[in-house]
């Protein structure tokens, strides 16, 4: 593991070359998506982070105050206020709300703008805050694999407490996880916010072999009906269902590069503070990273997440879960 002081040479090495590049007039050329809705505290950390790097492109959704919330009013206005602070050369697009059109449709419907506009790009929602490499990371794996149809998304978290899958800067997994995250047009084109195949999809062989324990298809047919019946109001399971739907792979870093800072009482579903709260973020250089020889399934590390994260025992009845469809986001959001 790196030591503290490595770590803070190695993204200080990452700054300088970035400086470097802007005054020879080479901007960060990914556009960026950055979600916001009533948390400027968190909000203004990621775009700090975002003026490190001052990407050419960065388009900005906010969603509307709920109706009866005071606190959103001034929240959102603090989150709108932001934008003046945009103080480096770049075009900026602008997406706001009126009125809350709530997580499902507020987020699944910013990424479908971005996608209207552009053919790649990262998502960052206002409180995944990630390290400084990261945006080299998605630019040079978007561009290896924009012709690739079986690769459907590029994530900066790793919550596999460390563990290390083979031998490669990052290995390929069926779950994507979206603490930051990257992916094409050609991929979020096979996204439907209502999962209308469900009902197909969780009957047929495919989803058996996707999902390889007992307990964890428990846990997706659950999830996924509450998305598709509308229990559950939320975007990224509906990712998920894309994703495994088209036989997509993901790719997973093995070392975290993203550190979700919202576990706190502002927050729509992580509220209570996990493991997962605030995990130390490690840099990785682009010339550092070591490719796959093969793209194809790490069974092992996707055997150990659905274990890990995405088990409901026989025991639990449908009416306690539905009880915790409420939370059951918090690996995702």
């Amino acid at each position: 593991m790196l030591l503290g002081m490595d770590i803070s040479l190695l993204r200080n090495f990452y700054l300088m070359n970035e400086i470097a590049n802007l005054e020879n007039g080479q901007a960060f050329d990914v556009p960026v998506l950055f979600i916001l809705f009533n948390r400027p505290q968190h909000a203004r950390h990621v775009l700090e982070r975002l003026r490190q790097i001052k990407p050419a492109q960065l388009f900005v959704a906010i969603d509307g105050p709920r109706d009866g919330v005071a606190d959103d009013i001034k929240n959102v206005e603090l989150c709108l206020a932001l934008l003046d602070e945009i103080d480096w050369p770049c075009n900026v697009a602008k997406l706001i709300r009126d009125r809350n059109l709530g997580c499902k449709l507020a987020v699944s419907q910013a990424i479908d703008w971005f996608f209207l506009q552009v053919e790649e790009g990262i998502i960052l929602e206002d409180d995944c805050l990630p390290d400084i490499t990261f945006f080299d990371f998605c630019r040079v794996l978007l561009d290896k694999y924009t012709h690739d149809d079986r690769v459907m998304h590029i994530g900066g978290c790793n919550l596999y407490k460390q563990n290390k899958w083979g031998t490669s800067s990052y290995f390929f997994t069926s779950i994507p996880h979206i603490w930051g995250w990257a992916t094409w047009r050609r991929a979020w084109s096979k996204y439907d916010v209502n999962i209308a195949e469900y009902p197909n999809y969780i009957k047929s062989n495919e989803f058996k072999k996707r999902v390889l324990t007992a307990g964890s298809r428990r846990f997706w047919e659950r999830t996924f009906e509450d998305v598709f019946v509308g229990r559950l109001n939320t975007w990224d399971f509906q990712w998920v269902f894309a994703v495994w739907v088209n036989g997509g792979l993901c790719i997973t870093p093995n070392q975290n590069l993203i550190s979700n800072i919202g576990f706190d009482n502002t927050a729509t579903h992580t509220v209570i503070a996990t493991d997962m709260a605030n995990l130390k973020t490690f840099p990785i250089l682009v010339e550092k990273i070591i490719f796959p020889t093969k793209i194809e399934l790490n069974e092992e590390a996707t055997k150990y997440a659905f274990s890990e994260f995405y088990q409901m025992p026989s025991w639990f009845s449908n009416k306690f879960m539905r009880l915790l469809g409420i939370i059951k986001s918090y690996i995702f959001e």
